[in-house]
């Protein structure tokens, strides 16, 4: 009998994720069609275990040669192509199978949804369509070295219906496009496709997707223009997410006005979708416009029902919008409504390192680690060794030693607990034992330490200066690769005149503020003259968000040419002066902000309001009316207008 579904992949070099992809579909497609380009692994011999039909393709830089000499393998009715890196849940797909077996003959083929999961742990996840499922035809063929589409050999791409499976990938994690290289294979490829000039539209797209991966956004965005310009159709489906990406370059550029026109045009042709609503909501929060930001998110949040479509993400329709709203209210003081929002975010996404860390730092304002623990167990968020490692990474960075201390014994790793057990004795300030801990460690022992989030440079650094065995540094030697970072361990070791990128020594600053070690941070600020003078406002700010807003007051006052504050020195002194109840003098910061040209909306709000209490009237309409000339668009603003 005639195979109905045949699966078709092409390989190489797949052994550490071929079995789970084979294992998703075996027993329910009825045929395994596997062509390999070339492993020098185990991939063919995993393989052979699901299927003789294991063929060796001489790779041509085509990836839609190589699919369709698949095609030419297979013998089913159907086809269904994946990558090794992906799989499906066996439910869906048996489920599928269900509707091809009923589906009229004019359709050709089916649109699959792809989650993507990024970042290290899989903590975010992007979504895209594409066509994975057709008929076994010989007019049916890819086209496309890389990012290849279906079409039928007159040329004509084809038009699919969307069809109910869902596939996940895992190839967009951090650690598997550092091995695969995806970079250096893909750009070349794009690039040969725009030379042949025949979609040069989505091969614009696809080139920007390149750079922005990269973090070449000017570039990116250079692309992303490109391709929208250059588009046939606006109901293609890569065209909105054009948009988006065009929105996203623009915000990493902050060139935030020009992000929210084009989200304003975006909203007229896709008003069913929550990418835009939530990313005018997102310019908002990072126009520090948390008022005009909170209104938009929660009316998202209210109204689901009225975007049931995303382009870019799911997680624009509840998690985002909940995280951003948490950081909102925390910003406002609301801690209540801050913990609501963030658990909200967790519940919806229990990988994400974001959402935990902020749900575990307001739990340790108020409530002792004891009761701590007692929450991620009754939450049941330690329930796998990856989950405990998120875990013991965040109370490590929150100096949860009891934390710690509890979850540590249950890794299995036993380098990994020793790390974290150095880390809990430089919580409790046991140096000396912390000490002798890492001078019995190998070089691999330390790289463990610092890949599993137990220690950071910053440690090693504190427990050096404090048992006065500065030789400890010399570790450390071997174990960063940027430069710049050696440079400052030298500098740090007396050994290197010349202080280097001022990042690594504000950290430092930071590490010892957080272990409450002051004298030596007083040690460290005497070398601060060592580095540029902007290095002043750097500190100013550190001891502003650790709440040392006196300190910092008087570290921002001490520079003298206020040309160099740039908006958040302002900002940072206006709230110290507010909880002095200096009112008067807070206005006059806020007004010498605004006049050197200084455009944050916190300046305006907080000139606005102070003004407000202390009777100040007429002034007040001016700089709401100067203000809303920046700002034409903030709901805030117009209530102070009236």
């Amino acid at each position: 009998m005639k195979p109905f579904v045949s699966l078709c992949m092409i390989v190489k070099d797949e052994e550490k994720v071929l079995q789970r992809c084979l294992d998703s579909v075996y027993g329910i497609v009825d045929e395994i069609i596997i062509v390999d380009t070339g492993s020098t692994d185990s991939t063919k011999q995993i393989a052979l275990k699901y299927t003789n039909k294991v063929y060796d393709f001489e790779w041509t830089n085509s990836f839609a040669e190589a699919r369709n000499f698949a095609q030419q393998q297979a013998t089913g009715e159907w086809i269904l192509v994946l990558d090794a890196d992906e799989y499906v849940e066996r439910a869906n797909l048996q489920a599928m199978i269900d509707v091809l077996k009923q589906t009229d003959e004019s359709v050709e083929a089916y649109d699959v949804v792809i989650y993507n999961f990024m970042g290290v742990y899989g903590e975010r996840i992007l979504q895209h369509r594409h066509t994975r499922i057709y008929r076994n035809c010989p007019h049916l063929r890819y086209d496309r070295a890389i990012h290849e589409q279906l079409q039928r050999v007159n040329g004509e791409y084809v038009q699919a219906k969307q069809g109910i499976l869902t596939v996940y990938h895992t190839g967009y994690m951090h650690q598997a496009v550092v091995e695969k290289k995806k970079h250096d294979r893909n750009a070349p490829l794009i690039e040969r496709e725009i030379q042949a000039g025949e979609s040069v539209a989505f091969d614009y797209f696809n080139l920007g997707n390149e750079y922005l991966s990269k973090g070449e956004i000017e570039k990116a965005l250079e692309s992303f223009v490109k391709a929208y310009q250059e588009k046939k159709d606006i109901r293609l489906s890569w065209v909105s997410y054009c948009l988006v990406q065009i929105i996203l370059c623009l915000k990493y550029l902050k060139r935030f006005e020009d992000a929210l026109r084009v989200i304003t045009d975006a909203e007229t042709l896709y008003s069913e979708t929550a990418d835009f609503p939530f990313l005018r909501g997102e310019i908002y929060y990072l126009q520090h416009r948390y008022d005009d930001a909170a209104k938009q998110l929660e009316y998202l949040l209210e109204n689901k029902s009225k975007y049931p479509y995303t382009i870019k993400t799911f997680e624009y329709v509840e998690y985002d919008p909940h995280m951003l709203l948490g950081h909102i209210y925390r910003h406002k003081g609301n801690l209540q409504k801050a913990m609501y929002h963030y658990s909200s975010a967790l519940s919806f996404n229990r990988k994400s390192y974001e959402a935990l860390y902020h749900v575990l730092q307001l739990l340790a304002r108020a409530h002792h680690q004891e009761e701590m623990i007692q929450f991620i167990e009754d939450k049941q968020l330690a329930n796998d060794e990856l989950a405990i490692s998120l875990i013991l990474r965040i109370a490590s960075v929150l100096h949860l030693e009891k934390v710690i201390q509890w979850y540590a014994l249950k890794l299995s790793d036993e380098t990994a607990r020793r790390g974290f057990q150095i880390k809990v004795n430089i919580l409790q300030k046991n140096y000396e034992r912390a000490l002798q801990q890492i001078l019995k460690s190998s070089v691999s022992n330390l790289q463990t330490y610092i890949r599993t989030g137990s220690l950071d440079s910053y440690d090693l650094l504190v427990t050096a200066f404090k048992t006065n065995q500065l030789d400890v540094v010399r570790l450390l030697l071997h174990l960063v690769s940027e430069q710049k970072e050696k440079e400052f361990l030298l500098f740090m070791m007396n050994e290197y005149k010349e202080a280097s990128e001022p990042m690594f020594y504000l950290l430092l600053l930071e590490r010892t503020i957080q272990l409450k070690e002051y004298e030596l941070f007083e040690q460290f600020f005497a070398l601060s003259d060592k580095f540029p003078a902007s290095v002043h406002i750097q500190i100013g700010h550190l001891l502003h968000r650790y709440e040392f807003m006196d300190v910092a007051l008087q570290l921002y006052r001490s520079v003298e040419n206020m040309s160099a504050w740039d908006a958040e020195s302002f900002v940072n002194v206006i709230e110290a002066l507010a909880v002095k109840n200096e009112t008067i003098e807070a206005v006059q910061y806020g007004l010498l902000a605004i006049s050197f040209g200084h455009r944050d909306f916190r300046l305006y709000k907080y000139v606005i309001e102070l003004m407000n209490i202390c009777g100040i009237s007429e002034e007040r309409k001016k700089v709401v009316q100067q203000a809303k000339r920046i700002y034409p668009d903030s709901e805030w603003l117009k209530e102070k207008e009236k």
